[in-house]
């Protein structure tokens, strides 16, 4: 009965007999191969595979970071990570405090300062900046003041020394009124310069002991040392959102970049939230983004996996009518998936973002191969035993999976010739894992099955008529009218793709709806179109940053540009000297004794407050009109002092007393940070929640640049890399590297679909060496792929760079099903046969089940895999269609002549 059943050896020996002739001798010499060693071929595939598994988890990294997927020989990477080790990473999360409208900027600022209390607690978190403190801008004074301020205050400096020395405000009174009768007894004539050094030193000891209140200005025009400095908090142009910078740890080594911190971070927010519920406080920046989105693709993709692998169950035992086979293919799908993790890492070495997905590739595509090889399997074994069924299938499915798995491969080594390195790595692990998929369906699930099945019976005769439909003799009425269908719709489509089917580039419109970072981006934008976004033009010298600072605000494109010049003025000699004298007159004795509260006399204030007011009058023709009003209001200052302190016991006099002794003390520690800011560089005088962005530690400096439009539109981000590289063609940033990677990842997909259409026809006409084979296979594909664009349009599903990848996969996986269906159909003709038997079974639940392996995403949250998941499903229904339906109803009607050039 093995032997000599009508319907199964007439066809294997047909095939061999017109198969390629090397082909059909390696094919001859793997069937002997699984007959003769299945156990050593299952050994050695387990051992194997256990071998990568163990060589991966020791060996293979996994690389979260996104700068990673761009290849480093791409010149605006080489100047990127230049500019990172220059500058550091100044990728921060931003947690966000929104003022409101209008903005209550007291409550922002106590949540502000709240927030850093709080977040200084946590561990993980290196930096976090969110203002500037009084310190901090004292020692930038002697940068930022102007300069003839500067000299103003170097009149002055022989009142320092008694502040910085602790004197009692009576000993300075008294010194500063000793100065003024002076200078009344010398003529007052101020535009000397003894006199005039005389005036600034008692004035600037008059005003400390004036004790005056808060300052209402931030401008140095207004400096006043014994006023309160109030900090500055870091705000947005519009000065409504405030801004807590945070660089976490940043562990790449795990798909968990930053969750701990990131945890710890939104806890804090929501406790400081709760009690400041008067404004709103948000978490944003790339590095929440990125993080936001991994965790949502994580919890996308096991959701969707446990969905597809469970249909993908039920489906292999409602066809197969069983469990063994289908695992046996698993277990050989297994041994090559270890052994595709071996090649891993010994050929790369990592895992990136992007090389990851090749394991949801080999489950959407690899398995397929065992699909066919089962159902072709499953066909020989109701006519013959283990043997014949095992040479039957290495002639038939073999020989299908082999051009397959070559145009799948194909089609991902592609990404090798592109220039996207996180794609490269995809294409090389995706490509060779597809190869290895290809041997394990035909060496390794082979001999499983002749293990299992040796001695065993074939199936019965009743399962034959059960499970085999005719399906290959259509009448010429059906296959014109499918055919005028098929074309009536491709004709429909040719004019609605064009038309209707548009790419969406920007980035933040594929995240999840409702995340917390999204929005808070969002409100970014509204706000400031700049937000976080910046890009980076580095100099050597500062003199250059006024010229490229001009050239920038020319942009239409770029918005608000900053550099170190908005915190200090350019420095000059003049400058350089003053601040060498203010560092030598700011030297503090060593343990200085706090100023005393040694009460003033009451009298003395208003003498002192007389002269000043004489001072005013004789002067008045002689100084600017400012300068005398200053005298004057000092006076009214003093008088007023006076007559608090006439009653020496009050609570207020003794509230005063207090004050002026807190008034010495703040200009003696203000002295104090003016004199270290002076004697040190430029990047260590700036303060620590500006320093990194402007001065680099080698000093270096950058001019920051912000958009005017919301640079998450890729046409609003190339006008703006444009202004960018007219400003610096050497500029960098986030922005260009963001451009420039999306630029390469777009041409890197064109290049591989482009490809594929070559590769793919160039395989095809290798296997069946007939034009008209290859022109009735790429036929096929062309149907399939431009239904599925058609239908994209239809449904107004946009094309983006999530989804854009499938493309090229429905280019290898369309072809797959119509080299399936015309090897099949070839060996009905030769063989006399009016049946597709498994093959149309076969091709449809890999169809099927890539469409519900990809298809499953379309419950994922993530908008960029459910976009996947659409095109993948629409695709896969499309190709099926195209291959299933319309391939045997074109070969059902094609001219003689044709007929005989796809059998040659």
């Amino acid at each position: 009965m093995n032997d000599s059943s009508p319907d199964f050896q007439p066809r294997s020996r047909q095939v061999s007999e017109t198969s390629n002739g090397l082909r059909s001798r390696l094919l001859e010499r793997c069937a002997d191969l699984t007959l003769k060693r299945p156990i050593t071929i299952v050994v050695v595939a387990l051992l194997a595979a256990v071998a990568g598994a163990l060589i991966s988890a020791d060996m293979l990294d996994v690389d979260a970071d996104t700068n990673s997927l761009i290849s480093d020989d791409r010149p605006f990477m080489k100047t990127y990570r230049a500019f990172m080790e220059e500058f550091g990473d100044l990728e921060y999360i931003y947690v966000v405090v929104d003022a409101g409208d209008p903005a209550d900027h007291p409550a922002a600022e106590s949540a502000v300062s709240h927030l850093l209390e709080e977040l200084k607690s946590e561990p993980g978190l290196p930096e976090i900046r969110g203002r500037i403190s009084p310190d901090e801008q004292w020692r930038m004074a002697s940068r930022a003041m102007p300069l003839a301020e500067l000299e103003a205050l170097l009149d002055a400096s022989g009142a320092f020394a008694p502040i910085l020395a602790g004197a009692s405000p009576s000993e300075l009174l008294e010194e500063a009124d000793a100065e003024l009768r002076r200078l009344v007894g010398e003529g007052i004539t101020l535009d000397d310069e003894t006199t005039r050094t005389l005036g600034a030193k008692s004035l600037f000891m008059l005003e400390t002991l004036a004790a005056a209140p808060p300052r209402t200005s931030d401008h140095w025009s207004s400096f006043e040392p014994a006023s309160p400095m109030r900090s500055q908090y870091l705000r947005s142009s519009t000065e409504r959102m405030y801004f807590v910078e945070i660089m976490p740890r940043k562990d790449y080594g795990s798909l968990a970049v930053i969750e701990k911190p990131l945890a710890r971070i939104r806890q804090v927010i929501a406790s400081v939230q709760s009690t400041h519920p008067s404004v709103q406080i948000g978490l944003t920046g790339k590095p929440v983004l990125q993080a936001d989105e991994m965790a949502v693709t994580r919890i996308d993709m096991t959701r969707a996996s446990i969905i597809a692998l469970s249909i993908i169950a039920v489906l292999f035992m409602i066809v197969f009518r069983g469990i063994r086979r289908p695992l046996l293919a698993v277990l050989a799908f297994a041994s090559a998936f270890g052994w595709t993790y071996g090649l891993a890492t010994l050929l790369v070495g990592r895992l990136n973002l992007l090389s990851m997905v090749f394991m949801l590739v080999l489950v959407g595509v690899g398995l397929d191969y065992g699909v066919h090889m089962v159902a072709r399997w499953n066909e020989a074994r109701r006519h013959g035993g283990a043997r014949e069924a095992n040479r039957h299938v290495m002639h038939t499915a073999v020989v299908g999976n082999l051009t397959g798995a070559v145009t799948s491969a194909g089609v991902f080594l592609l990404a090798l010739l592109t220039s996207f390195q996180g794609l490269r790595e995809l294409g090389l692990i995706a490509g060779l894992g597809l190869l290895m998929c290809l041997v394990a369906m035909t060496l390794v699930l082979p001999a499983l099955l002749v293990l299992t099945e040796r001695g065993s019976s074939p199936t019965s005769k009743k399962e034959l008529q059960r499970v085999d439909r005719p399906t290959g003799h259509r009448g010429r009425g059906i296959s014109t009218l499918v055919i005028a269908s098929a074309a009536i719709a491709c004709t429909w489509f040719v004019f609605v793709v064009p038309e209707h089917l548009r790419f969406e580039s920007n980035l933040l419109e594929l995240q999840a709806r409702g995340l917390e970072s999204v929005e808070w981006e969002h409100r970014l934008f509204e706000d400031d179109t700049s937000a976080s976004w910046f890009a980076a033009a580095i100099t050597d010298s500062i003199d250059e940053l006024p010229v490229m600072t001009s050239k920038a605000t020319m942009e239409p494109a770029i918005g608000r540009v900053m550099s170190v010049l908005d915190l200090v003025a350019l420095p000059s000699p003049e400058r350089a000297m003053a601040r060498g004298q203010l560092a030598e007159a700011t030297r503090r004795p060593p343990n200085a004794p706090p100023a005393m509260s040694t009460p003033m006399e009451s009298l003395r204030l208003q003498q002192v407050a007389g002269r000043l007011k004489s001072i005013a009058i004789m002067s008045s023709q002689r100084i600017p009109q400012e300068e005398t009003r200053r005298i004057e209001a000092l006076a009214e200052r003093l008088e007023a002092q006076a007559e608090v302190l006439s009653y020496p016991d009050s609570e207020d006099s003794k509230t005063l007393r207090l004050r002026v002794a807190k008034g010495i003390e703040r200009t003696a520690d203000a002295l104090q940070q003016m004199g270290v800011g002076a004697n040190t560089s430029l990047r260590a005088s700036l303060p620590a929640a500006l320093r990194d962005r402007f001065v680099s530690p080698e000093g270096t400096y950058l001019l920051m640049m912000q958009p005017t439009e919301n640079v998450w539109n890729h046409d609003a981000m190339g006008a703006f890399v444009s202004s960018i590289r007219r400003v610096d063609p050497q500029a960098t940033g986030v922005p260009i590297t963001q451009y420039e990677s999306m630029n390469d990842m777009a041409r890197a997909f064109t290049i591989m679909a482009v490809g594929a259409i070559l590769v793919v026809a160039l395989v095809v006409w290798l296997d069946f060496r007939s034009i008209v084979s290859t022109l009735l296979c790429m036929g096929s594909l062309a149907v399939g792929i431009l239904w599925t664009l058609g239908l994209l349009a239809l449904f107004s599903i946009p094309l983006n760079l999530a989804n854009f990848f499938a493309i090229p996969i429905l280019i290898g996986l369309g072809t797959d099903s119509s080299i399936h269906v015309l090897h099949r159909w070839r060996d009905m003709q030769r063989n006399g046969e009016s049946r597709y038997g498994a093959t149309l079974r076969a091709v449809t639940l890999t169809a099927v089940t890539t469409g519900i392996g990809f298809g499953a995403l379309l419950t994922a949250q993530h908008k960029g895999l459910q976009s996947l998941g659409w095109v993948m499903a629409i695709g896969s229904i499309a190709c099926l269609l195209s291959a299933v339906v319309l391939l045997p109803q074109v070969l059902n009607v094609i001219p003689q002549r044709l007929r005989e050039a796809v059998l040659r």
